[in-house]
């Protein structure tokens, strides 16, 4: 691994990934202590994540439209996200920084998720935002579908910081990840204006006290992974809704039931 400044990068990055198949995700909001001992049990059961490095800050930029077509579409239970990812060794005052970034595309149907990424310069990334063909393959899949979401006026809007603990089995079957110390924050943009640079984040719209704990798996879980399932959801009083959903309800002051 390499540092350049506070900027965390690899010798390689991987061009392209892609999830095989469609993934149960659940999402619980949970206290420290149950955090502590959810993932005390995880470590006993599974590897760190190799691309998560553990206290590292992810901060991730989630694009919509103007009439916020995505959101409306997420709280329905089915939407297409399209998302830049950054990781950094300190948190960062500013999104779409130099070095390498995650373009993502990700679509939740109910509990499960399909997603796409790609691993770019972010100058890419940036090229990418402004709708300019810079990645290959985008003539089917997800891909496809962020392609048609940029050329109907999706934009950053929204972004959400923390630190992220990531195990995940060797055959990507199952993943448990507890973030900590997350932050919701407006993303003023004016298209045209300046894009070409680092955008300066905007207003901290909320933080959250507790922690945010996730499943993700494939097929069968074993039996240690079913028990802590059920003790989340006895801890919790309902499923977490997606980042993205909750940093939109801040930024447009949606005080409407949870989406279910």
């Amino acid at each position: 691994m390499k540092t350049r400044g506070d900027k965390v990068t690899t010798k390689v990055v991987p061009a392209h990934e892609t999830d095989a198949e469609r993934r149960h995700e659940h999402r619980f909001q949970v206290s420290e202590s149950v955090a502590r001992l959810v993932m005390r049990t995880t470590a006993n059961n599974l590897p760190l994540s190799r691309d998560d490095r553990p206290y590292q800050w992810s901060t991730t930029t989630y694009c919509d439209t103007v009439d916020w077509s995505i959101y409306r579409q997420a709280k329905t239970g089915s939407a297409m996200q399209l998302r830049i990812r950054e990781y950094h060794r300190t948190r960062p005052r500013e999104v779409l920084n130099p070095g390498t970034a995650w373009i993502e595309f990700k679509d939740d149907e109910e509990d499960t998720s399909l997603k796409e990424r790609f691993g770019v310069p972010m100058d890419s990334a940036r090229s990418f935002l402004r709708g300019e063909p810079t990645l290959p393959n985008l003539d089917h899949g997800l891909a496809e579908r962020a392609a048609k979401l940029l050329k109907g006026g999706a934009r950053p809007v929204v972004v959400t910081q923390y630190n992220r603990l990531a195990y995940n089995s060797l055959d990507s079957s199952l993943r448990i990840t507890a973030d900590h110390n997350l932050m919701y924050f407006a993303l003023p943009w004016a298209a045209g204006d300046g894009d070409e640079d680092p955008r300066p984040l905007g207003t901290l719209l909320a933080m959250e006290p507790n922690v945010i704990v996730e499943m993700k798996w494939y097929g069968e879980r074993p039996h240690w992974a079913l028990d802590l399932h059920s003790y989340l959801q006895e801890n919790t009083k309902q499923e977490r809704p997606s980042k993205f959903i909750v940093a939109m309800r801040w930024l447009l002051g949606d005080s409407g039931p949870e989406p279910k």
